[in-house]
């Protein structure tokens, strides 16, 4: 690996390591601000007796997108952090991160949350452009032609001693 590989496998460490923890700093924020809520259904449900059916019916799904895109970068971030960084992997993170990247434009931002959406977002994109460069620059392994095996070193004849000789 040349200096320019390293240099990029680093950064690109660093930066899944920074994503990882602001996906799952919002993660667990979001998690707190929604446990309320959700333990309110689950008590009408149980203790007033109403049908789970018409419980749901009462809950907005849109409450998790944002965990859900939360923890999506987390595993992105993890599998950056767990690969080799070599080209293949690289290339396999192209279509997560890029799909991340736009997805997080997307999704509704709190006053609070948009400083760490940002911030998230920029760490993606970078996490995208640092593994485009490194699947395009890293060098592809020379691989040698084969070469015929190398002949067996001629052994000396076995010699006899004068005794085994005369023994037969």
């Amino acid at each position: 690996m040349n200096r320019r590989s390293a240099a990029i496998a680093r950064s690109l460490f660093w930066d899944a390591l920074i994503l990882l923890a602001l996906s799952v700093y919002e993660l667990c924020v979001r998690l707190d601000a929604m446990w309320g809520p959700l333990k309110m259904f689950v008590n009408m449900a149980v203790g007033e007796g109403i049908p789970l059916r018409r419980v749901v019916t009462y809950v907005d799904i849109t409450i998790f997108y944002v965990p859900l895109y939360m923890l999506l970068c987390a595993v992105v971030a993890l599998c950056a952090l767990a690969s080799r960084r070599t080209r293949r992997t690289c290339a396999r993170l192209l279509l997560p991160c890029a799909a991340l990247a736009a997805a997080g434009f997307l999704l509704p931002v709190s006053l609070l949350g948009r400083w760490t959406r940002t911030l998230q977002l920029l760490s993606l994109v970078l996490m995208l452009a640092l593994c485009l460069i490194h699947a395009l620059i890293r060098p592809r392994p020379v691989r040698h032609p084969e070469q015929p095996p190398a002949p067996l070193p001629q052994q000396p004849p076995v010699r006899h001693r004068r005794s085994d000789r005369r023994a037969s």
